[in-house]
């Protein structure tokens, strides 16, 4: 096989839910991942947690939380010069308002993936958030802009001379869990939740009525309730 036939370059992927994409980041964005996994396993995903190493390397995150709609890119290892015409500028053109990069590495365990110039680009496109199965450059740089990037490592190490752009908005997975273009993906503290977007509506309102039994029970034992008194009056089997 020819490598050219090998790359994927593109598809579009129509917006597939019914909430406005402004209006459903923002709601997702008062959630967080605890609550979140306590949902998707109550609905019989289990595995929808990314790890507990790729975690925020540029930002603080303390109660923050971030979400956006997946944009999948993978990437190959391959040391032969890339014959094709800037591939990953071309890629950089279909990035989308509410996105957030999920970078399939193929394995890399050295590079350093999306640094400083991606970064700028990234916010004038309005992508929210990346998530990299590896690492990442110029952290010192983008941590100044206060852009989260969720990863393994960060390096030095520039991945385009050793690895060839795959393809993107294409299936691709990240410690087991499978990510598909489009699903909702939030990240926090905690790490990264990946949402299937067949049931990220149903799940946005199971958390969303989480949180006001957790907000609930919280203000009850703040103003002096016993846990399990309060988790008798919530319902909770135990908090």
């Amino acid at each position: 096989m020819h490598r050219e036939e090998e790359i994927i370059t593109h598809r579009d992927i129509p917006y597939p839910y019914s909430i406005d994409p402004d209006e459903m980041v923002a709601r997702f964005e008062k959630c967080y991942c605890s609550a979140l996994s306590d949902v998707l396993l109550r609905m019989g995903f289990e595995n929808r947690w990314l790890g507990p190493d790729i975690a925020c390397r540029t930002k603080e995150m303390k109660r923050s939380v971030v979400a956006g709609f997946a944009f999948t890119v993978q990437w190959i290892r391959d040391p032969e010069p890339d014959e094709r015409d800037r591939p990953a500028s071309r890629m950089l053109a279909n990035y989308f308002r509410n996105a957030v990069l999920c970078v399939d590495t193929g394995g890399d365990t050295r590079s350093g993936y999306l640094g400083e110039l991606n970064t700028n680009a990234f916010r004038i496109k309005g992508v929210r958030a990346s998530v990299i199965d590896g690492g990442a450059r110029d952290s010192g740089f983008v941590k100044l802009m206060d852009y989260p990037v969720f990863c393994r490592f960060t390096s030095p190490i520039d991945a385009y001379g050793r690895n060839r752009l795959r393809g993107w908005q294409i299936p691709v997975f990240i410690n087991g869990v499978r990510i598909e273009p489009m699903d909702v993906i939030v990240g926090d503290s905690d790490g990264v939740m990946v949402i299937p977007r067949s049931i990220a509506e149903q799940v946005l309102a199971e958390v969303e009525n989480r949180k006001a039994v957790e907000d609930e029970t919280r203000r009850f034992i703040l103003e002096g309730m016993s846990a399990e008194e309060a988790a008798i009056r919530m319902g909770y089997k135990d908090l």
